[in-house]
């Protein structure tokens, strides 16, 4: 398991799979066999009531993971932070937990005064507050369980007891769902925070095309709450909601709204996405073979806006074409007399065309 998300972290979605298949051959199996023994395992460990052979596993992973995502992050337990070094810091924090320990005999014994270990302390956990990548915290957390190996023993027993109890507490009967309702969305529509708006806005462009179908003053109010925040979770998304602007652009396909307004929302998006793109690729390029956090993270923003340009490319392919054949469509015969009203039709078609082959001229 922890090769298998080494190798997608490595190589993303689906381009990971021939790895994972080579590397499988290299342990004398294929795919099948795999997937069989895994099966196996997993019915084995679900049968032990202890929780003892799930806790194990996990322990095993982890361990794993850690070597395949952290182990070419360069060691820092001798860097120093307010006097102290890592490797000290935990060590003192390992042993000061120990029952009935004297702490100020403990900071002698290691030749650590008492403002030495406030100021390391509080330098160590204020990088740890900011370590985004949790580099230090994983080597922390190794060092912790160096000098306190009765610690990881009692995680573990205690990872194992929760697992024994997951059959009693998945057994209690679940509290039932609140309904999601119109109403709620047009609520949460309301809400300080984008990411809750273009949810809400989400959930209602479904319920406009399902539950509010055949009720159209309402299906009207809806629409005019909705779609202002579609547009927006097309201009204003990060990467934390790239997501959110992928829905949002299918859904205003799904509700109809082709006009310029949504046209141009949707251009601006993919322009911005393919920058962004470009830039995650360019940085994830050097660490590609590393085992080092950063991996994870720009391959899953790479796996994120790879999705949502194909998505909006499509889009705006798919409205290109519509356009293409609403016009031949439209077009006068050949010879045909061409009335005032149609020769204003013309020159509108034919400045909404001008407008349109701008757009995507930028895209060739």
């Amino acid at each position: 398991m922890s090769k298998h998300n080494e190798l997608r972290a490595q190589h993303g979605e689906p381009a990971f799979k021939p790895y994972f298949l080579r590397y499988l051959a290299t342990k004398g199996v294929d795919e099948s066999a795999w997937a069989q023994a895994w099966n196996s395992w997993h019915t084995r460990m679900d049968a032990d009531k202890s929780g003892q052979l799930w806790a194990r596993f996990n322990a095993a992973q982890t361990a794993l993971t850690m070597q395949a995502h952290f182990g070419d992050v360069a060691d820092m337990s001798q860097e120093v932070r307010g006097g102290l070094t890592l490797d000290m810091f935990a060590r003192l924090s390992a042993e000061a937990s120990q029952p009935g320990v004297d702490f100020d005999g403990l900071l002698a014994r290691h030749g650590v005064g008492m403002a030495v270990w406030n100021s390391g302390r509080d330098a160590w956990n204020q990088a740890m507050s900011q370590d985004t990548m949790h580099k230090i915290t994983t080597q922390y957390g190794q060092l912790y369980a160096k000098y306190n190996p009765a610690h990881v023993a009692a995680m573990q027993a205690q990872a194992a007891q929760m697992i024994a109890n997951r059959a009693a507490v998945s057994a209690q009967e679940e509290e039932p769902e609140v309904e999601y309702t119109v109403e709620s969305a047009l609520a949460e529509l309301q809400s300080p925070v984008p990411r809750t708006r273009w949810h809400a806005a989400h959930l209602l462009a479904q319920k406009i095309q399902t539950e509010l179908e055949g009720d159209r003053a309402r299906q009207r109010q809806a629409l005019a709450a909705c779609v202002p925040q579609l547009l927006e979770a097309l201009d204003r998304h990060d990467k934390e909601t790239v997501s959110s602007a992928e829905a949002a652009a299918r859904d205003l396909v799904e509700l109809g709204q082709t006009g310029d307004e949504a046209k141009g929302a949707v251009t601006r998006c993919l322009l911005r996405g393919r920058e962004h793109l470009a830039t995650a690729q360019a940085a994830f390029a050097p660490i590609q073979n590393k085992n080092v956090p950063e991996r994870i993270y720009l391959q899953s923003e790479i796996q994120d806006y790879t999705s949502l340009v194909e998505t909006l490319e499509e889009i705006l392919a798919d409205w290109n074409d519509a356009g293409a054949d609403a016009d031949e469509a439209s077009a006068p015969s050949v010879g045909g007399d061409r009335t005032a009203d149609d020769e204003g039709l013309a020159a509108k078609a034919a400045g909404a065309r001008s407008w349109w082959d701008k757009i995507m001229s930028l895209f060739r």
